[in-house]
């Protein structure tokens, strides 16, 4: 079965780390990755900053101007909308080969309910994404992504690596900096239907799907909410 593979694969790249796994060890001199790290120049210095040239706090005008340097993409090609719950405004563009292998990947803007400023990033690899990606070039992405998260200084009581979940997701990295801005990395797999009776040619393909998030305010967000007492 797929999802039992995926674990597998998982499992051989690492152990199962817990939240109080161990400190992750200092970031190696090497090439700059296809989806950069957060910011670290030396441990005092490491923070969560946001995602390539998009910064916390950056406002809407701003942030395209950062996806225009970073991609190339001018403003009349980014998709504009509204998280109508959240009531956040949602900047989305669709990047091919953002991390190679791993296919295209949709990135989205998150900006803050009442600030009207970048508050979060959200980027997603994946067949639903991508048909042509392959599931396990998404796991290889996974599984390079949680090396290079593992190899910062985030605060190590607030690390995680490989922790399945009842539901089929696994937690491939998580952790914080010392203000408590997160990246998060999670990987969904859902098996391939049966295919039909005397159905010809290929068999369905096991939809998989990769999380990568970077959160300015975990425990705060800007985002729209109910008050107490009004209904």
């Amino acid at each position: 079965m797929f999802v039992l593979r995926l674990v597998l694969a998982l499992m051989i790249a690492a152990p199962f780390g817990t939240l109080a796994a161990a400190q992750p060890a200092s970031p190696a001199k090497e090439e700059q990755p296809a989806v950069p790290a957060p910011h670290a120049e030396s441990s005092e210095a490491f923070q969560v900053d946001g995602f390539r040239s998009a910064r916390w706090g950056m406002t809407d005008a701003q942030v395209k101007a950062a996806i225009r340097k970073d991609f190339n993409i001018p403003p009349e090609k980014i998709q504009t909308e509204e998280n109508a719950s959240e009531r956040t405004g949602v900047l989305t563009i669709t990047v091919g080969d953002l991390l190679e292998g791993a296919g295209k990947a949709r990135v989205s803007y998150i900006l803050g309910y009442a600030s009207k400023k970048l508050i979060q990033v959200n980027i997603v690899w994946g067949t639903t994404i991508d048909p042509q990606a392959k599931p396990d070039r998404i796991i290889a992405a996974a599984n390079q992504l949680r090396a290079l998260f593992l190899g910062y200084p985030y605060q190590p009581d607030t690390v995680a690596s490989n922790v399945p979940t009842a539901d089929g997701t696994i937690t491939v990295f998580q952790g914080q900096d010392a203000e408590k801005r997160m990246t998060l990395l999670r990987l969904v797999s859902t098996p391939a239907p049966p295919p039909p009776k005397n159905a010809k040619g290929e068999a369905p393909s096991p939809t998989v799907v990769l999380f990568l998030s970077y959160v300015l305010d975990v425990r705060n967000p800007d985002v729209y909410r109910l008050k107490k007492g009004q209904f």
